[in-house]
């Protein structure tokens, strides 16, 4: 059985200091991923992959766990914020959302 890695994160632009907050998981802990978010992808391509590091907030044992913590960092206040990519709140998303709700997508 593999060990799964279920990660809160920020990244931070380091010219301009706007972050993003978001999850990951992952079979190693310590990967490339920067995020996914529409606003982060903008800018990386802009600024550069090099002017932006990751810092892993938390490691979970479960996804729910996971999800339970963005939903409280990332809230509408939070995105609201000129500092932050983030544009809606957190706590569900990405691919286990995306997995678990397949007829949504389709």
């Amino acid at each position: 059985m593999d060990l799964i890695f279920y990660t809160v994160y920020k990244t931070i632009n380091l010219i301009n200091n706007m972050e993003y907050t978001g999850k990951h998981q992952s079979k190693k802990l310590i990967d490339d991923y920067l995020g996914s978010g529409k606003e982060l992808v903008k800018a990386i391509e802009e600024y550069g992959r090099n002017n932006f590091e990751k810092e892993i907030l938390f490691v979970f044992k479960t996804e729910e766990e996971m999800n339970a913590k963005e939903a409280e960092l990332v809230t509408k206040e939070y995105c609201a914020s000129d500092l932050t990519y983030n544009l809606c709140p957190g706590g569900y998303g990405g691919f286990g959302y995306i997995n678990a709700n397949a007829e949504i997508t389709k």
